[in-house]
C-alpha cells in the first residue's frame, strides 16, 4: 500500500490484530487507530511520522505495539498498560528519558528501544519487569551506569546497551541472570576489570564487550561457558596472558557443521509465535579486516577477537582445538614466540589476524591447508624465513605479509620465485666505433634469419618433392603421438 493507514479499517469494530508492515505507509498514526481496542498493533517498517499519543483508556486490552523503523519522533508516552508484553520502538528518532511509566510493567517480556536519540541514565526500576526477556537500549545516548538491580532479572535472556555513553565498571550482579545467552556492552566508556563471575552465565552464546576501557587479565572462568560460540574483548586495556582455559570453550571445539544445524539464533521465544512475529538481534564484528553488521548470528559461526589490547606471552598451542573457530583475531598486542603449526587444525578458518605484535621465526608450512582462509595479515612482526609456497598462502597480497624485515618469498618482491620481467642491459661499450658495431648487429641477425629460413625451406622441399619420405616423416610424427596420447590416458585412470 501506498499512502496514509487506509481509513475503512475505522469500521471494522470487530479488529483485533492489525498488521500493516512493511507497506510504504506515510504520515502520522491517525488517532482512530489509537481508539481502536486492538490486541496487536504492526506498523513496523513504514514512513510513519510525528509523534505516539496513546489513548491509555483504549489501549487497555494491546499486548503487542511493534511501531519500529519509522520516522516517529517526540517523546515515548509515559502512560502504559500493564497488560502489554511486547513493546517495539527502536529505530525511530525518538527523545527524551525512559518514562516511569515503563518501569515496573510485570507482564512486559520485550523491550527494544535501540537507534533513538533517547538519554539520560538507565531507570533501575526497569528491574521491576520481573517477566524482562529482552531488553534492547543499544544505540543511543544513554548515561551513567549499568544498573545492578538488573541482576533480579532472572528470565533475562538477551541483554543489550552498546554504542551509548555508559561509565564504571560492569556490574557483577548480572552473573546472577542464568538464562542470559546474548550480551553486548560494547562501545561505551565501561572500566575496571571483567568480574570472574561472568563464569556463571552458563547459558551464554555471545559476550560483546569491544570499545570500552576495561583492564587487567582476562578471568580464566570464562572457560567455563560451554556454549560461547563468540567472544568480542577487543580495543580495551587488558593485560597478561591469554589464560589457556579460554581454549576449552566447548562450542568452538566442535565443527560446527556437524553438531548444530543452520538455524537462525534470532531469539525466537516459545510464545512469539503467539504473537506472530520474529524479534531479530544482530550484532557488530572485526570481520576480514573491517566491521561489519550481523543480522542473524548462526549457531556455526564462531569467533573470538581479543585485539587492540595489551595481551603478553606465547601464544598458546591449545589454540589449535578450536577447530569450530572461523574468525581469530589476536592483532595489536604485545604477544612473542613462534606461530604455533595447531592453527593448521582449525580447519573451518575463514580470517586470521595475527599482525601487530612480535611474533618471530618461520610461518608454519601446513597453514597451506587451511581451505577457507580468506583473509590473513601477519604483517609488522619479526618473522622471519620463506613464505610457504603450497596451497594458497602466496594469493594473499603483499601487505599480509610485510613489516617483517627477515621474511621473504611470493608474494614479497624478496627472492620471489615467481617468473618476472628483466630488461637486457645495454651492451658495454668498447673501443669500437658504435656505428660499426650497430651496422654488424644487424648484418648478424640478417644472417641468422636467412639461415633458418634457407634450412627449413630445404626441408619442406624435401618433404613435397619426396613422397615416401614426406610419408615416413609424418607416420614417425603420428607414431610419436599416439605413444603420447596411450601413455597420456594410462596415466589419468
Amino acid at each position: 500500500m501506498d499512502g496514509q493507514v487506509p481509513l475503512w479499517i475505522s469500521t471494522q469494530f470487530n479488529l483485533k490484530y492489525l498488521q500493516l508492515a512493511d507497506s510504504n505507509l506515510v504520515g502520522e498514526i491517525p488517532s482512530w487507530v489509537l481508539d481502536m481496542r486492538l490486541y496487536h498493533i504492526n506498523l513496523t517498517a513504514n514512513h510513519l511520522q510525528g509523534g505516539l499519543l496513546l489513548n491509555s483508556s483504549a489501549w487497555n486490552e494491546m499486548e503487542v505495539v511493534d511501531v519500529s523503523n519509522n520516522a516517529l519522533s517526540g517523546k515515548i508516552p509515559s502512560i502504559w498498560h500493564p497488560h502489554i508484553a511486547v513493546l517495539l520502538l527502536n529505530d525511530n528518532f525518538l527523545t527524551g528519558n525512559i518514562p516511569l511509566g515503563l518501569q515496573g510493567i510485570s507482564l512486559l517480556e520485550i523491550l527494544n528501544l535501540a537507534n533513538n536519540h533517547l538519554d539520560g541514565i538507565i531507570p533501575p526500576g526497569l528491574a521491576n519487569c520481573s517477566q524482562l526477556q529482552i531488553l534492547n537500549l543499544g544505540d543511543n545516548n544513554f548515561g551513567g551506569m549499568i544498573p545492578s538491580e538488573f541482576g533480579k532479572l532472572r528470565n533475562l535472556q538477551s541483554l543489550v546497551i552498546k554504542n551509548n555513553k555508559l561509565s564504571g565498571s560492569f556490574p557483577p550482579s548480572i552473573s546472577n541472570c542464568t538464562e542470559l545467552y546474548f550480551l553486548d556492552v560494547g562501545e561505551n566508556l565501561l572500566t575496571g576489570q571483567i568480574p570472574k563471575s561472568i563464569g556463571n552465565l552458563s547459558e551464554l552464546r555471545v559476550l560483546a564487550m569491544r570499545k570500552n576501557n576495561f583492564e587487567g587479565s582476562l578471568p580464566a572462568e570464562m572457560g567455563q561457558l560451554k556454549h560461547l560460540q563468540i567472544l568480542d574483548l577487543s580495543s580495551n586495556r587488558l593485560s597478561g596472558f591469554i589464560p589457556r582455559d579460554i581454549f576449552n570453550l566447548q562450542s568452538m571445539l566442535v565443527d560446527p557443521h556437524q553438531e548444530f544445524s543452520m538455524v537462525q539464533m534470532d531469539l525466537t521465544l516459545h510464545n512469539l509465535l503467539y504473537y506472530n512475529f520474529v524479534y531479530e538481534n544482530g550484532l557488530k564484528m572485526n570481520s576480514k579486516g573491517r566491521d561489519e553488521d550481523y543480522k542473524y548470528i548462526f549457531p556455526a559461526m564462531a569467533s573470538l577477537d581479543l585485539s587492540n589490547n595489551q595481551l603478553n606471552g606465547d601464544m598458546p598451542s591449545d589454540l589449535g582445538k578450536l577447530k569450530g573457530l572461523k574468525l581469530l583475531n589476536l592483532s595489536m598486542n604485545n604477544l612473542n614466540g613462534t606461530i604455533p603449526t595447531s592453527i593448521a587444525q582449525m580447519s573451518w578458518l575463514e580470517s586470521l589476524d595475527l599482525s601487530k605484535n612480535h611474533f618471530f621465526g618461520q610461518i608454519p608450512s601446513d597453514l597451506g591447508s587451511l581451505s577457507y582462509l580468506g583473509a590473513l595479515n601477519f604483517s609488522n612482526n619479526n618473522l622471519s624465513g620463506s613464505i610457504p609456497q603450497g596451497g594458497h598462502m602466496t594469493t594473499f597480497s603483499k601487505n599480509s605479509y610485510s613489516g617483517n624485515p627477515n621474511l621473504w618469498g611470493c608474494p614479497l618482491p624478496k627472492k620471489c620465485s615467481w617468473p618476472e620481467f628483466t630488461p637486457v642491459p645495454p651492451p658495454i661499450s668498447t673501443s669500437i666505433n658504435e656505428e660499426e658495431q650497430s651496422g654488424e648487429s644487424v648484418w648478424y641477425q640478417i644472417g641468422v634469419g636467412l639461415s633458418y629460413g634457407v634450412g627449413f625451406a630445404i626441408v619442406v622441399l624435401f618433404i613435397v618433392l619426396k613422397r615416401k619420405w614426406g610419408q615416413k616423416y609424418f607416420g614417425r610424427v603420428d607414431m610419436a603421438l599416439k605413444f603420447v596420447f596411450l601413455w597420456f590416458h594410462n596415466l589419468t585412470l
